[in-house]
């Protein structure tokens, strides 16, 4: 199974690519350029240190989000473009998910993520460690002084709440999953905020 997987939705972009059970990571940080200018190049590094080619894909995955808008955009653009051309599967991995799914002692858990003005994304699941885990609500967000009480409602429900920075890397486990299963989610973008909130002042999502 040969997975190439996108992260575009923050400052950094990360690719990586799953090729006969290596994972060959890539992450680029700083860059003066925009990721649209920079995924392909990068996506192209990767498959030369897997020594493939693009039609030796079997599917690509994209990060759905949460993140910056425009990030996910270019991120799930490159994954269907891509697919699209070669006939294959376009996967997009919630980065909750992703985070949940890299949590290796299973059980109970709750992946906070930080958001690029400072807001806390997260979500709670529940499964055993290696296995796609289930949803036990909907994933939400909250501006940071309102985290805290937040966080402490899931730890009073018994789940351990956790920082995470899941990039392209930690797609690849779920995009698996999602590919070797059959059962493949919807291809679409994970937006939890409404755009431009910080002028409105949006209200916040549900604590819990």
């Amino acid at each position: 199974m040969n997975i190439l997987a996108v992260d575009a939705s923050g400052p950094d972009l990360s690719v990586a690519l799953l090729s006969r059970g290596k994972i060959y990571p890539l992450l680029r940080r700083g860059s003066a350029k925009p990721h649209d200018e920079t995924i392909f190049p990068a996506a192209a590094e990767v498959l030369r240190r897997g020594g493939l080619e693009l039609r030796d894909l079997d599917a690509v995955a994209a990060a759905a989000g949460p993140g910056r808008f425009t990030g996910i955009r270019i991120g799930m653009a490159y994954a269907a473009v891509t697919a699209g051309t070669l006939g294959i599967p376009a996967l997009s991995v919630s980065r909750l998910q992703a985070a949940a799914f890299a949590f290796t002692p299973g059980g109970r858990r709750c992946p906070a993520l930080t958001g690029p003005r400072g807001e806390i994304f997260y979500q709670g699941f529940f499964g055993a460690a290696g296995r796609a885990p289930k949803p036990a609500a909907k994933p939400a967000w909250v501006e940071a002084a309102a985290w805290p009480a937040a966080k402490a409602q899931w730890e009073k429900r018994g789940f351990a709440v956790f920082s995470a920075a899941p990039g392209a890397r930690e797609l690849l486990a779920p995009a698996a999953a999602a590919l070797s299963g059959g059962r493949r989610p919807a291809f679409e973008p994970l937006y939890l905020k409404t755009a431009g909130y910080e002028k409105r002042r949006h209200p916040t999502g549900p604590a819990c």
